[in-house]
C-alpha cells in the first residue's frame, strides 16, 4: 500500500498567472504591419497602394517581397558563414476570406513586374540565337524559353521548363482558391521536388516522351492567396513540411477606409529600384553575395539561441515553422538590404550587419510568427494541443483544488489518451500555469513525487 507524508506547504502567492489563451479556439488578434521597419520608398508605396485599392497593407507588403524575390531570385545569395548560405527564395501566403482585398493588393506590383519582364524580353534575341546555335550542335531539341519573372501555372513539368530558361528562378503568382499549388504537393516524388525548390537545390524529373530534365538549381518562389476554410482542411491533412516553409499574413477584418483619389506617387521610384535589382542579380553559378559581417553574425547568434529555446516549447506545425526560423531571418535580412539598395551615391547592397539582422528578427518574431500562430491555432492541428485545451477547460469548469493524472485522463479526456500522453498534457498545463506538482506530498514507498498536482486558485475566478 502506498503511503504519503506532508513535507511542507507553499503559499498560493507563488502561482504564476495562468495563460488563458489556450482556452480560446477563436482567431485572436494579430499585429498590424510594422511598415516603419521597411526602407523608403517601399513603405510609402505600400501605404499609398493599400489606401488606393482599399486593401490591407499586409497583402501589399507580401507583393513587394515577392516582387523583390522575382527580379533577384537565385541571382542573389545570402552568405551567413563560409558553410551556410541561403537563396533569395520565399514562399508566401496571403490568407483571407473572399473579397478581402487580396487580388486588389496584388495587381499594382504585378503590373510593375510585367513591365520589367517585357524589358528583359527586349534582349531575348541574343539568347534565342545562342539557343539555336546550341541546337545545331546537338542540343536536346527543347524549345526556346522566353525571359520570365512571374508564372501562374503550378504544373511541375511546366515550371521546370520555365526555370531551365530562367536560371534565376520564377515566382508562382497564385491568386486562386486552391492551396498547396492546386494539390500538386500531395506526396511522393513531386512533393520532394517542390521542397527542393525552397532551397534552390538541384532536381531531376521525368518528362513524357523526352529524356529526364535535370537542373543544377531549381529556385521557385511562391505567392499564394488562401481561403481560411480550405487552408484549414489542407493543414489538417498533414504536409507539415509545406506549411513550415510559408510566411503567412492573415490581417482579418479591416475597418472601412475611404478610397484614395490619387494613384500612388512612388510608382516610378519603385519601378526604378526593381530595374536596378534586376541588373544587380547575376546567376546561381555566380550570384551576387550579401555577406554577414561579424556584428551581423553576433546578432544572429543571439537570435538563434532564443529561437532554439522557443522551439523546444512548441509542438506540431508550430515547431516545424519555428525550425525554419533561421532560414527565414537570414533571407529577410537579405531582402531588407536589397530593399535599401539604390543606384547611387551609396554603395549598396553591402554587408548584412546588426541593424538588418535585428530588423529582420523583429519582423519575423513580432509580425510573421503571430500570423503563423493564428493559422495553426485555427486549424486545430495538434492533437496534443487539442487535449491540452480540453483539459484546461475542464479544470476551469471543475473548480477542483487538485487533480491526479487519472482525473485528467478519465474525466477531462474521457480515456482518449494513454497514460504517457496524459503526462505530456500535464507537463504543458504546468508550463501554462494551470497546475503544478504538489510539493506537500511525497510518495514515501517509492521516493518520488506522488502523481497529484495542485490547481491554480486563479482558475476559480475565470
Amino acid at each position: 500500500m502506498t503511503s504519503y507524508v506532508v513535507v511542507g506547504e507553499r503559499s498560493t502567492s507563488e502561482w504564476v498567472e495562468p495563460d488563458l489563451s489556450i482556452l480560446d479556439d477563436r482567431r485572436g488578434p494579430v499585429p498590424s504591419l510594422p511598415v516603419q521597419l521597411l526602407p523608403t520608398p517601399w513603405r510609402d508605396w505600400i501605404s499609398e497602394t493599400a489606401a488606393a485599392v482599399a486593401a490591407p497593407a499586409d497583402y501589399v507588403m507580401q507583393s513587394v517581397l515577392a516582387g523583390l524575390i522575382g527580379v533577384c531570385g537565385a541571382g542573389v545569395r545570402v552568405r551567413v558563414t563560409p558553410t551556410w548560405s541561403e537563396p533569395m527564395v520565399l514562399w508566401q501566403a496571403m490568407v483571407g476570406e473572399p473579397s478581402t482585398g487580396k487580388s486588389a493588393a496584388l495587381a499594382p506590383m504585378r503590373r510593375l513586374l510585367d513591365q520589367v519582364e517585357q524589358e528583359r524580353r527586349l534582349h531575348d534575341d541574343v539568347r534565342q540565337e545562342a539557343h539555336a546555335e546550341q541546337a545545331k550542335k546537338g542540343g536536346d531539341g527543347r524549345p526556346f524559353v522566353a525571359s520570365q519573372i512571374v508564372a501562374s501555372d503550378a504544373d511541375l513539368e511546366t515550371t521546370v521548363e520555365i526555370v531551365a530558361g530562367n536560371p534565376r528562378g520564377v515566382v508562382l503568382w497564385r491568386d486562386v482558391s486552391t492551396v498547396w499549388l492546386d494539390g500538386g504537393c500531395d506526396g511522393g516524388r513531386e512533393l520532394q521536388i517542390w521542397l527542393e525548390a525552397w532551397t534552390a537545390s538541384g532536381v531531376s524529373i521525368p518528362c513524357k516522351g523526352r529524356p529526364p530534365r535535370s537542373l543544377a538549381s531549381f529556385p521557385v518562389s511562391i505567392l499564394e492567396t488562401m481561403r481560411p476554410d480550405r487552408l484549414k482542411v489542407a493543414l489538417q491533412e498533414g504536409h507539415e513540411g509545406l506549411a513550415a516553409r510559408y510566411l503567412y499574413v492573415w490581417p482579418g477584418p479591416q475597418p472601412y477606409h475611404p478610397l484614395a483619389a490619387q494613384a500612388p506617387r512612388h510608382d516610378d521610384e519603385v519601378l526604378q529600384r526593381l530595374r536596378h535589382l534586376s541588373r544587380l542579380a547575376r546567376t546561381p553559378d555566380d550570384p551576387c553575395e550579401l555577406a554577414f559581417d561579424d556584428r551581423g553574425r553576433e546578432a544572429l547568434d543571439g537570435v538563434l539561441a532564443s529561437l532554439h529555446a522557443e522551439r523546444l516549447k512548441a509542438d506540431g506545425p508550430a515547431a516545424a515553422w519555428l525550425g525554419k526560423g533561421r532560414s527565414f531571418i537570414a533571407r529577410l535580412a537579405g531582402a531588407l538590404e536589397l530593399l535599401a539598395s539604390v543606384d547611387a551615391p551609396r554603395c549598396r547592397p553591402g554587408a548584412i550587419g546588426r541593424e538588418q539582422v535585428e530588423t529582420a528578427a523583429a519582423l519575423w518574431r513580432n509580425y510573421f510568427w503571430p500570423h503563423a500562430q493564428a493559422v495553426f491555432d485555427c486549424a486545430g492541428l495538434s492533437q496534443h494541443r487539442q487535449r491540452v485545451r480540453r483539459a484546461a477547460r475542464w479544470l476551469v469548469e471543475a473548480r477542483t483544488k487538485s487533480v491526479t493524472r487519472e482525473d485528467i485522463r478519465r474525466r477531462a479526456l474521457a480515456l482518449s489518451a494513454t497514460a504517457e500522453e496524459t503526462n505530456e498534457v500535464l507537463y504543458r498545463l504546468d508550463y501554462l500555469g494551470f497546475v503544478r506538482q504538489d510539493p506537500a506530498v511525497r510518495n514515501v514507498s517509492r521516493g518520488r513525487p506522488a502523481n497529484r498536482r495542485l490547481v491554480n486558485p486563479a482558475l476559480a475566478s475565470t
